[in-house]
């Protein structure tokens, strides 16, 4: 009875839903009384059906499905070392049923489309190698990279962010987390963005750039004076009432910074997702875990952050079983009834990584850069040295160019831009 069944994946179990359809009552499958009357009785009653009834006639139903799709999604119950979850009835080959916002789905058709312009292969509602993990927009990379772009629009847990992140990292995939909200639990928990909060209909406008807001850091070092380098001093907190408070401690900090908050930022050039994206695809932008907070650096800052600090530690290994999660923390994406137990929500202001710090008396005399250059040869993950971008910008090239000659992407577009505005001159 239950052989033409197919089971979400085990990323997917666990955040399900489910209601009762004669009573109309949602269950609580945590619960030995599911949280309804007579609800032990109603237990035992769905669990002998099982392989004896069929699952649209046993009465559990997607109310997610219901509500937004206005359709109705059988549901069958499925056993994990006693923990008892919901799962979509739909037959073996069939897609998971989306629920997914018209803004969640347009960003992915932009990015999609946006990504295969610029000579990246994408495609939409992709699965891992394992199965354990469905990405929203695969994009095929330069030199073996797969990049997973992944919307997020929904409030989620800590705990449930890192735990989707571990599927994707164990499946190889490089993703990147899209955030409208400032105050997402997701923030510096696993390789983000933040972009605004628009409609899907300004999204699907490929003329109107997209603003990257936050994620993309920058290493800067220097004396912390009202003459050095650095904009604020990094221990102190950043106040949003007084953003202006730099509070100068006279020592000397080593940080990777917000590019939109560093020293160097002027507003002008401002990074676009549809940029991020490419440039992240041909490997010129890099995701990094310091601390436990992530980001994103370009590839010769990530030269120079490896250069002052070597590798960051890696992760203690997090196992993919279904039990090891709270299900109370359901991974959703964006379902209005799917409940989901979220830590109180911290204002966040700045998110200055300190890397390393002297004391004033410590401190060495103040540099005059904003980064400090470092001489050294790059060299790939077989120690064969790296040649430069043809285009001159003096730093380690990343993909080979349609010529075959070695180049950034970001440096192909500006000496484009540069030609075509010499032939319009012309």
């Amino acid at each position: 009875m239950d052989d033409d069944v197919q089971i979400d994946s085990e990323e997917d179990l666990y955040r399900n839903p489910v209601v009762y359809e004669p009573t109309d009552q949602k269950l609580d499958l945590d619960r030995d009384d599911l949280g309804v009357p007579h609800g032990k009785e109603l237990r035992e009653k769905l669990i002998r059906m099982r392989g004896r009834v069929s699952v649209d006639q046993r009465g559990l139903i997607c109310p997610d499905c219901r509500k937004l799709r206005n359709r109705r999604v059988p549901m069958y119950l499925v056993e994990r070392d006693g923990v008892w979850l919901a799962s979509h009835y739909r037959k073996p080959g069939e897609k998971p049923i989306s629920h997914e916002s018209d803004e969640h789905l347009a960003r992915k058709e932009r990015i999609a489309k946006d990504s295969e312009d610029h000579g990246f292969r994408a495609d939409i509602e992709s699965a891992a190698a394992d199965g354990h993990a469905r990405l929203d927009v695969r994009i095929t990379g330069a030199d073996g990279i797969v990049l997973g772009y992944e919307p997020q629009l929904s409030e989620q847990t800590a705990r449930g962010m890192r735990a989707r992140e571990g599927f994707r990292r164990r499946s190889g995939i490089r993703s990147v987390w899209d955030f409208a909200d400032p105050d997402h639990a997701g923030i510096g928990t696993v390789p983000y963005v933040r972009t605004p909060n628009l409609p899907a209909s300004v999204i699907r406008v490929q003329k109107n750039p997209i603003a990257i807001q936050d994620g993309n850091f920058v290493l800067e070092e220097g004396q912390c004076t009202q003459s050095g380098s650095l904009t604020r001093c990094p221990d102190k907190p950043y106040d949003p009432e007084n953003p202006t408070d730099a509070g100068y401690c006279g020592g000397w900090h080593r940080l990777l910074v917000p590019a939109h908050q560093s020293s160097a930022f002027t507003g002008e050039g401002r990074l676009t997702l549809t940029r991020f994206i490419v440039e992240a695809a041909a490997g010129e932008r890099i995701p990094f875990q310091r601390g436990g907070h992530h980001g994103w650096l370009p590839a010769q800052q990530w030269q120079k952050y490896m250069e002052a600090n070597g590798p960051a530690l890696k992760e203690k290994e997090r196992r993919s079983l279904v039990r090891d999660g709270d299900r109370r923390d359901r991974c959703i994406e964006d379902r209005p009834d799917s409940e989901v137990r979220s830590e109180p929500k911290l204002k966040r202001g700045g998110r200055t990584v300190v890397l390393e710090t002297r004391a004033a008396q410590e401190a060495e005399p103040v540099k005059t850069a904003q980064v400090a250059e470092v001489d050294y040869v790059a060299r790939d993950a077989s120690g064969r040295p790296i040649p430069l971008c043809r285009f001159g910008c003096g730093q380690p090239a990343s993909l080979p160019g349609p010529e075959g000659f070695p180049e950034h992407y970001s440096c192909r577009r500006n000496y484009e831009d540069t030609g075509r505005a010499t032939e319009k001159r012309a």
